[in-house]
């Protein structure tokens, strides 16, 4: 009996895709959160899990300690003690140049399809009304791991050969007509090339009102990241009884934490903007809607 309310409350949340339309920058959001509330579980879960693997490095290490808000803070405390400010930049040193520091580097690069890609994997089979758990995710996103690297590579050298030949305004235009390559990557089955050329053709005539989304979002992220981090940051560091060290470790944890699951906002608001830009240009309103009056059709 427990087993058959379970599968209700699956099916229940899972397999009604996100109902396509212009979506005004207002909709745009509530969608955005909708979707995030409806099926937190997985996402949060995969949010959190893309980065134990850095943060299990950072607390090992003890590279936390050589975080630039500590130093930066030790620093001006000490701006008239030269022996103090000696000791301060041999322990950086010391942390900075530790194995277990410089693993990091590694680690964060084998992580960086899941790192980069999961959440859209999460978001785009969501929004298309598939039932998803954690491990899914991971294994989608794992089965399109060199393809995110091929998307993050092309994006890299183009952007870093513009700024030498040409002007940063221009590699802004050309990053933001890029911008929905990585929902287009898993929504459409395609490869790193034509996944930007996807997005390349898709935000043409909506670059101002893609740029502005894409704006708007990171502010807002980086409000609610800052707020949460300031408070549940404060309230690690208020807790009595708690070493130096132990105290930067929590807190590194607790601002690594509320990061991971707060920018997971912006991959889902991203997933919106890329199926907003289809139905505006190519109908896949009217698409999905022939499919769900046709009979015996059930939602891709």
């Amino acid at each position: 009996m427990r087993r058959q309310l379970r599968l209700l409350q699956l099916m229940a949340s899972a397999g009604v895709p996100v109902r396509l339309r212009p979506l005004p920058l207002g909709e745009l959001l509530d969608e955005t959160f909708k979707l995030y509330r409806l099926h937190f579980t997985v996402i949060a879960g995969v949010a959190l899990i893309v980065i134990i693997p850095n943060l299990i490095v950072t607390l090992v290490s003890g590279s936390y300690r050589a975080n630039p808000f500590t130093y930066i803070q030790d620093i001006l405390q000490n701006a008239n003690d030269p022996a103090a400010l000696q000791a301060i930049q041999n322990r950086q040193a010391q942390y900075s140049s530790s194995p277990l520091y410089l693993l990091s580097f590694p680690v964060a690069i084998l992580m960086y399809p899941f790192t980069a890609g999961a959440l859209y994997r999460a978001a785009t089979s969501l929004a298309a009304g598939n039932l998803e758990t954690i491990g899914s995710v991971l294994r989608g996103t794992a089965r399109r791991y060199f393809a995110l690297f091929g998307i993050a590579i092309l994006t890299g050298c183009v952007a870093i050969g513009a700024i030498g030949i040409i002007t940063i305004p221009v590699v802004i235009w050309v990053l933001v007509r890029w911008s929905v390559a990585t929902p287009a990557l898993f929504s459409e089955g395609i490869g790193p090339v034509k996944a930007l050329g996807r997005s390349w053709n898709l935000v043409r005539d909506n670059w101002w009102r893609t740029v502005g989304v894409l704006i708007l979002v990171a502010i807002m992220v980086t409000l609610i990241q800052a707020a949460l981090g300031a408070l549940f940051g404060g309230i690690a560091a208020l807790i009595p009884g708690l070493g130096a060290d132990l105290r930067a470790g929590l807190v590194t944890t607790v601002a690594a934490l509320v990061n991971a699951l707060v920018g997971a906002i912006t991959p889902i608001a991203i997933t919106m903007l890329y199926l907003d830009l289809r139905v505006r240009k190519e109908g896949l309103d009217l698409d999905q809607l022939a499919r769900q009056a046709a009979p015996g059709t059930a939602p891709a």
